[in-house]
C-alpha cells in the first residue's frame, strides 16, 4: 500500500459542486479507471479518500488536494494522472501526483483572490475596500461546533490584503484562516466588505482559492 497526494484544480461550473458532491464525483471518476485504488476494511468498505480543506460553494480552487492509497505499490504517477484526466468532468483538472510531506492537519491557512469586473470607478472601489479593512471591523457571523454562532471580527484573522485596479476592475488579495480548528469563509467576508462599502449589489465577482499553506504561511506539501 502506498500514499500518494493529488492536486487538482475546481474551476468553472464545477466551483458550485458542493464538497459533498465532489466526493462522490471523483469515487465515480476513479472507478472508470484502473487505478488500485485502496479501499477501507470492514463491514462496509469505502475508497480512501482524505481531502484539504473544503471550498465554500462558489469559489475557485487552483490548487486543490486530495489523498488516496494505493494497493500496487509500482502503479506510476504519471498514470494515475493521466487516467484520472481521461475520467474527469469540466471544471476538475488534476496537475500533479506526489509523495506527501505533510500532514492534512497542517493546513492552516489559504491565499485568496477576489476578481470584480465592469466596476464603474475601480480607483474608489479599491480604496474604499482598503480603508474598511483598515478600521479593522468587518463582522461575520460564524457557525460553531455545537452548532450556535457568534461574532468574529475578520480584521483580527485576515492577512496581507491588497487591493489594486486597472480598467477593467479591481482585485483584492488576502490570506484567511483555512485550517480544522479555525477558519474564515472568504465569501461571508467579501459580503461584509462590500455591504460596509456600499456596494451590496455586487454579484458578478469570483473568488479564487490560489493554495493552501501551512502555520509558517509556506505553501501546503
Amino acid at each position: 500500500m502506498r500514499s500518494i497526494r493529488i492536486w487538482f484544480t475546481k474551476k468553472d461550473t464545477a466551483r458550485y459542486i458542493s464538497h459533498l458532491d465532489l466526493t462522490r464525483c471523483l469515487i465515480r471518476a476513479f472507478r472508470r479507471t484502473d487505478i488500485p485504488l485502496w479501499y477501507t476494511e470492514g463491514f462496509n468498505p469505502h475508497p480512501y479518500l482524505v481531502f484539504g480543506m473544503p471550498l465554500p460553494l462558489g469559489v475557485e480552487g487552483l490548487r486543490e488536494v486530495l489523498d488516496i492509497r494505493l494497493n500496487d505499490d509500482d502503479y506510476p504517477d504519471e498514470r494515475v494522472l493521466s487516467e484520472l484526466n481521461r475520467a474527469t468532468v469540466p471544471g476538475i483538472e488534476f496537475l500533479e501526483v506526489s509523495a506527501p510531506k505533510e500532514k492534512p492537519l497542517a493546513i492552516v491557512l489559504g491565499k485568496y483572490s477576489v476578481i470584480i469586473p465592469d466596476v464603474e470607478a475601480p480607483e474608489e472601489f479599491s480604496n474604499k475596500c482598503k480603508t474598511a479593512v483598515a478600521e479593522g471591523n468587518i463582522t461575520i457571523e460564524k457557525k460553531t461546533k455545537k452548532g450556535g454562532t457568534k461574532e468574529i471580527n475578520v480584521c483580527e484573522h485576515i492577512r496581507h490584503f491588497h487591493s489594486s485596479f486597472d480598467k477593467n476592475g479591481v482585485i483584492l488579495s488576502f490570506v484567511l484562516p483555512a485550517g480544522n480548528d479555525f477558519t474564515v469563509n472568504p465569501v461571508l467576508f467579501c459580503n461584509k466588505l462590500f455591504e460596509i462599502i456600499g456596494e451590496s449589489d455586487i454579484t458578478n465577482h469570483k473568488i479564487i482559492r490560489h493554495i493552501l499553506m501551512a502555520k509558517d504561511e509556506k505553501e501546503f506539501r
